[in-house]
């Protein structure tokens, strides 16, 4: 009776043993744990970039680049110590360059170029024709007029325009940015971030037919904001366990989360001016059409943004 029992028991262990990891998943549900947010937690948006051109600016204290006329290869301590190239107002004529290379004034790119190391431009930088680089840098300006992929960090001190297609790699730091082309990145931050010159939502006189959510939505299951209806204001944050798309007349003005994707389209604005505000999903972000966001776009999988 007892080995009937045992084998009774070993072989109902054995029946439901496959199915044992998908009850776990499905009661305990290790997938759908929230992204952890500290909403008082403020990274420094550059982070990547700082190391660099700090290095950068201290190797050169005692170097007078405005002197330097011909191609000047100077050996500089960096992280180690390696050759760095000065091309002055030569044209660089090679395709493929293996050092880092500091421009120090304004530069048109009117050949393919592929940078394997840093390429840092102490001016205003225009992209006339293709270009690869590793990281890129730049003081001034700079405008992406043919397509270019860059593999890790972009940093631009004042305005980076894309007219062309661009992947800018895992970082983006801009005062601003405007996207007139497509563009992918993972993150990205800028005081404003938009795809269109003209007012949207936030810049119109919205007087009549608005539709006022006031307070932080949490949301489980998927959301669709917008559409035919609008204008709408939303004077809050939304939380969201699944996706989330939002699209035309709707401004929100606080944060986006979305535990999946987030797709943004035809006329959305996130945040206000003088205000940083996020957009963040596990999943994809999305973006087509009018936008515009005042702070970060973030998503593990890839922000694409197109017109």
């Amino acid at each position: 009776m007892h080995e009937v029992i045992l084998i009774a028991g070993l072989f109902s262990i054995f029946l439901f043993l496959p199915f044992a990891l998908s009850f776990i998943e499905l009661f305990l549900k290790r997938d759908a744990k929230p992204i952890p947010i500290d909403l008082e937690y403020k990274k420094d948006p550059d982070y990547f970039t700082k190391r660099f051109i700090n290095l950068l600016n201290d190797a050169l204290k005692n170097l007078n680049i405005q002197e330097l006329k011909e191609p000047t290869p100077i050996k500089l301590e960096l992280n180690k110590e390696e050759w760095i190239v000065f091309p002055g107002d030569r044209i660089l004529t090679e395709k493929t360059i293996n050092t880092p290379i500091v421009l120090t004034k304004d530069t048109v790119f009117l050949q393919k170029h592929v940078f394997k190391r840093e390429l840092a431009v102490l001016g205003n930088a225009v992209f006339a024709d293709k270009c690869l680089a590793r990281a890129l840098y730049v003081k001034g300006d700079c405008v992406i007029e043919a397509p270019v992929r860059i593999a890790r960090w972009v940093h631009v001190e004042g305005t980076l325009i894309v007219n062309s297609n661009a992947d800018l790699g895992v970082s983006v730091y801009a005062r601003e940015i405007k996207i007139r082309g497509w563009a992918t990145f993972k993150r990205a931050y800028a005081q404003k971030i938009d795809t269109l010159d003209e007012p949207l939502i936030d810049k119109k006189n919205n007087k009549e037919g608005v539709i006022n959510l006031q307070g932080n939505f949490g949301i489980t299951g998927n959301i669709t904001i917008g559409g035919e209806k609008g204008p709408i204001f939303v004077n809050g944050n939304i939380f969201c366990d699944d996706d989330v798309e939002i699209e035309g007349d709707v401004w929100i003005k606080g944060d986006v989360f979305s535990q999946k994707s987030i797709t943004l389209k035809d006329g959305v604005v996130v945040g206000e001016e003088g205000k940083v505000k996020s957009v963040v999903a596990r999943g994809e972000i999305l973006i087509e059409g009018p936008f515009r966001i005042y702070g970060y776009l973030h998503s593990e999988k890839g922000v694409e943004i197109s017109i």
